[in-house]
């Protein structure tokens, strides 16, 4: 079934009737703007029309949404896909993040960063200005609670995107991204997701060899997670009071979804992958000795995790589906020395060991490339390439079930009862 339902500037300017604000910067900052001569403020921050072959001259006019580690590398990751790629735009929630960002993005690209200060945006309407400043692909990755609302800015502008993963982080939300990946396909847009595993070619190949049939029928699958804590900010008094838990979002669940939608929805991305993108029954919560992995890994079983923000230390459920099937999926953050991670596919004539690399049964085999950052790479050249070659590529079907499987699972685990699938809205149906 196809997607079908689902600071303060000194010059700040005027964008589609809402305020956005311009950052200003000073124009000796080589760094920032990567050797090119600063454009005042005052001047006009959209670009010149013309599309990708303006004057001849093949050029992909990249904006970046939401300035942080990830958002800094996938527009890195764009520049290095394709010569034509400029970043011409960016913004971001706080001053000092688009700031660092952009300092980076200048040292490492040179003049392929041409970002004046017209064209950086700061505030909660900074997505705007970027959208409108004439891009013709937006990088999202501003925390995931504004997602949807991104993607419909940006699908209802024209522009190819590519969207960090998760694309919400509720049933709401997912249903609002899933309409708009849906206008995406209808106008010939890319999408492209932060789901990069199904790019990875070491992932592919384990991938390819299940659906063969290697292991027989996959029968289940086990993706549980013990980690540690992820980053946090620290207090600062530059902030605005009440900014504090924004600026460190991942640990937050009204902003990040909570670790089981935020972290290990990739994990889930990669079960579902491996059963054939499958709607489950239900999903159910599972006690903490269930899953023998997690129990044992939990060290000295202190219940302090040493964690900031009101996220779930642990999430464990089981998903069932219609022919019985199952992905049991856990994750444990807290403070620890070391991080173990089990993924395992049991099919009917043997299993396979996703971290390792390795199957073993009737067939055994074990592959001999070592994870990489390759999957960043080529997602990103994937979605490049696909927008100059007019070939584009779309993930909207697969992010928006993924996403739902998380935040399915995380309503069993936090009401202690199954959540079945057609009892979500729509039934299901605005996902694939």
């Amino acid at each position: 079934m196809p997607l079908n339902t689902l600071v303060t500037a000194a010059h700040p300017q005027r964008i589609a009737g809402r305020r956005s604000t311009a950052l200003p910067v000073e124009t000796s900052r080589r760094s920032f703007l990567g050797g090119t001569v600063a454009a005042s403020c005052a001047a006009v921050g959209t670009l010149p029309t013309g599309g990708l072959f303006a004057a001849g001259d093949q050029r992909l006019r990249v904006g970046l949404i939401g300035c942080g580690g990830r958002g800094t590398g996938a527009a890195l990751q764009a520049l290095e896909a394709d010569p034509a790629v400029r970043v011409v735009a960016i913004g971001d929630r706080f001053a000092d993040q688009l700031a660092s960002s952009a300092e980076v993005l200048g040292h490492r690209a040179g003049d392929r960063f041409d970002c004046p200060p017209a064209r950086c945006f700061v505030g909660p309407e900074s997505y705007r200005g970027v959208i409108e400043s004439g891009v013709d692909l937006v990088l999202l990755a501003a925390p995931p609670h504004v997602r949807p609302l991104h993607l419909e800015a940006a699908v209802a502008a024209g522009k190819h995107v590519y969207c960090e993963k998760p694309v919400a982080i509720d049933v709401a939300g997912v249903v609002r991204a899933a309409a708009a990946a849906a206008r995406s396909r209808a106008a010939g847009l890319a999408l492209v997701s932060g789901f990069c595993f199904r790019r990875d070619p070491r992932t592919v190949e384990l991938v390819t060899r299940i659906h063969d049939g290697a292991i027989g029928r996959p029968r289940s699958v086990q993706t549980h997670a013990a980690i540690g804590l992820p980053w946090r900010k620290p207090l600062e008094s530059g902030r605005e009071p009440g900014e504090w838990p924004l600026a460190n979002w991942i640990s937050f669940a009204r902003f990040s979804g909570g670790h089981f939608v935020e972290q290990h929805v990739q994990a889930i991305d990669r079960a579902a992958w491996i059963l054939g993108d499958l709607s489950p029954v239900f999903a159910e919560p599972i006690g903490l000795d269930t899953p023998t992995f997690l129990g044992s890994a939990r060290g000295t079983g202190s219940p302090s995790t040493g964690a900031i923000g009101d996220c779930a230390a642990t999430t464990a459920v089981r998903y069932t589906f219609a022919d019985g099937q199952t992905i049991e999926a856990s994750i444990d953050r807290r403070e620890r020395s070391c991080d173990r991670i089990v993924e395992v596919v049991t099919g009917s004539t043997g299993i396979c060991d996703l971290v390792r690399g390795t199957m073993a049964g009737r067939r055994q085999w074990a592959t001999e490339s070592t994870p990489g950052p390759a999957r960043y790479r080529i997602t990103m050249e994937t979605l490049v390439g696909g927008v100059l070659s007019g070939k584009v590529a779309h993930d909207g079907a697969s992010m928006c079930r993924s996403t739902l499987l998380a935040v399915m699972g995380r309503m069993a685990s936090e009401t202690g009862r199954p959540v079945a699938w057609n009892g979500l809205a729509g039934g299901g149906s605005h996902v694939a």
